[in-house]
Order: C-alpha cells, then sequence, then structure tokens
C-alpha cells in the first residue's frame, strides 16, 4: 500500500494537533536576592506541569506541600526541573527554603491552582 504526501501530512497534523492535557507544560521560575520571579504562577488542577528552578544570584530553596512538593528544592545557577500534577485547588505561598540573607523572609511564590 502506498502513502500519499495528503495521507502523511494528515496523520503528523494529528500528531502535533494532540489535546493540551496530553502535552507536558514548563514553567521557569529564577530566583534571586530576595524575589523569584515571575512572583506568581498559575497551575492547571490535575494537570501535569514541569516546574523549572534556576537561581540567578545565591542559592535558595522552595517547597511548595499544597501542590506536591513537600521536600525542599535546592536551587542553585544550575536548572532543576520538577513535575508535579495539582491535586487541590486553591492559592498556596511559597517561600524561600534556604536562608539568603536579610530579605530571606519577603521571598515569596505564590502559586494559583485553577480548573
Amino acid at each position: 500500500m502506498k502513502i500519499t504526501s495528503l495521507a502523511l501530512a494528515l496523520a503528523l497534523i494529528s500528531i502535533l494537533d494532540a489535546p493540551a492535557m496530553a502535552r507536558e507544560q514548563s514553567i521557569t521560575v529564577y530566583a534571586k536576592n530576595f524575589a523569584f520571579t515571575p512572583g506568581t504562577i498559575t497551575l492547571k488542577l490535575h494537570q501535569p506541569e514541569k516546574l523549572v528552578f534556576v537561581g540567578t544570584q545565591g542559592t535558595h530553596g522552595i517547597t511548595i506541600p499544597g501542590i506536591g512538593l513537600s521536600n525542599v528544592i535546592v536551587i542553585s545557577s544550575k536548572p532543576v526541573s520538577v513535575e508535579v500534577t495539582p491535586q487541590r485547588l486553591g492559592s498556596f505561598i511559597a517561600r524561600c527554603a534556604v536562608y539568603c540573607g536579610i530579605g530571606h523572609g519577603s521571598m515569596l511564590l505564590k502559586v494559583n491552582v485553577v480548573k
């Protein structure tokens, strides 16, 4: 059986047009003294998401139990990727988990989990 160019093109389109839920998403969060950028991220309930943490100044850490990140993720200049699938709706506040200086207490990341 001979595959035509049209049939091949249609097959590729259907693969590339897979539902968004089947694709892994990625959000990069940068950490520096004394802020996370962006300061707020939004995740979808029950949708897998890859979070990439990169330190641009100093060493930091983060833990976000509300979305399943109970262990401290140490953030330095080498990107650290973690995969999460939020199981609860709501807004969660994450704080820097590694002391980084006088502004450490105000270093926050807000995580919104929506439908």
